[in-house]
């Protein structure tokens, strides 16, 4: 369980998501450690390539760095690891009128680095939708 705070964000299909949020992570944590939600074994060896992960479903974890994998590995969510991971969900669901897809971001909670991350991941797909038309609009 990790609690926290989840963010909805709203993207389109031609955009390619885990691209935009690795990026965005890696921005603000360099070493950052991935893993797929599936996995059993925790990888405790930071992103050091230059490519970035390649998760294999829709739910993957982004771990600030080794220690904090560790820790969550280890204890789960505790006050001292809160906001040291990122759970990451690529959604089936759609909104009606645009058919963009959910992108869930769930995190302890929407201060100090954590927030600048989920930030400038919502502008990411923010930018990506402006001048989005509605069918309706579509003239």
């Amino acid at each position: 369980m990790i609690g926290g705070v989840d963010v909805v964000l709203w993207v389109r299909d031609d955009i390619p998501a885990t691209d935009v949020i690795f990026r965005c992570v890696r921005h603000h944590w360099p070493k950052l450690v991935f893993q797929d939600a599936e996995e059993d074994s925790m990888p405790y060896s930071a992103q050091s390539s230059q490519w970035l992960p390649r998760p294999a479903g829709p739910e993957f974890f982004i771990y600030r760095d080794e220690e904090a994998a560790r820790s969550w590995d280890a204890q789960g969510a505790t006050p001292d690891n809160a906001n040291t991971m990122l759970y990451v969900i690529l959604g089936k669901r759609r909104q009606a009128k645009t058919g963009l897809k959910s992108l869930t971001l769930v995190c302890g909670d929407l201060t100090g680095d954590m927030r600048r991350i989920v930030d400038e991941i919502a502008a990411s797909f923010r930018d990506s939708v402006e001048g989005l038309r509605y069918p309706a609009e579509a003239a």
